[in-house]
């Protein structure tokens, strides 16, 4: 056989070659930037520990809908609302994150509920939290872990993390 007769077959494989590269990549998910993040300790010992971060979503819309830490037991998503003049905090399955928007928990919102926090997460000491979102994206930062007393730190004192 000549080099001719092989050649469709030799550029077909050669496409297929770096095609497959290209489809696995656009298969992954797009990542949301998730940043500030930090902790505040509770001022009991034992008590549950307060998270709190910034997420900003992709160009489609997504879903936060689970934090996981080596370093505790179990990590709740809670929302507060005020009813009747009384805010009520309550478990949620998951955050919606709009396309191109931006999902914040912070102080007296929305916030996460950390519970069998490892005796060595100390103020001033990192804490590693894996953010999990529907579209099967994950991000994985160290959160910032505060004393009880502390103030909410400003966005510049925690950095930008991804």
């Amino acid at each position: 056989m000549s080099f001719s007769t092989f050649r469709p077959a030799l550029a077909a494989a050669l496409m297929l070659a770096t095609a497959q590269p290209v489809l696995a990549q656009a298969a992954k998910p797009a990542t949301p930037h998730v940043m500030d993040a930090w902790v505040r300790l509770p001022a009991v010992a034992g008590r549950p520990a307060g998270g709190y971060f910034m997420a900003h979503g992709t160009s489609a819309n997504d879903a936060l809908v689970a934090v996981t830490s080596p370093k505790a037991e179990r990590i709740e998503l809670h929302s507060m609302a005020n009813e009747n003049g009384v805010m009520k905090m309550r478990k949620e399955e998951s955050f919606a994150l709009p396309a191109k928007g931006t999902l914040t928990f912070a102080p007296g919102g929305s916030h996460l509920m950390l519970f069998g926090l490892s005796a060595d997460v100390k103020p001033g000491g990192k804490l590693p939290l894996t953010f999990r979102f529907r579209s099967g994206a994950t991000v994985t930062l160290d959160a910032e872990a505060r004393a009880a007393s502390a103030a909410a730190p400003k966005a510049a004192d925690t950095g930008h993390q991804h």
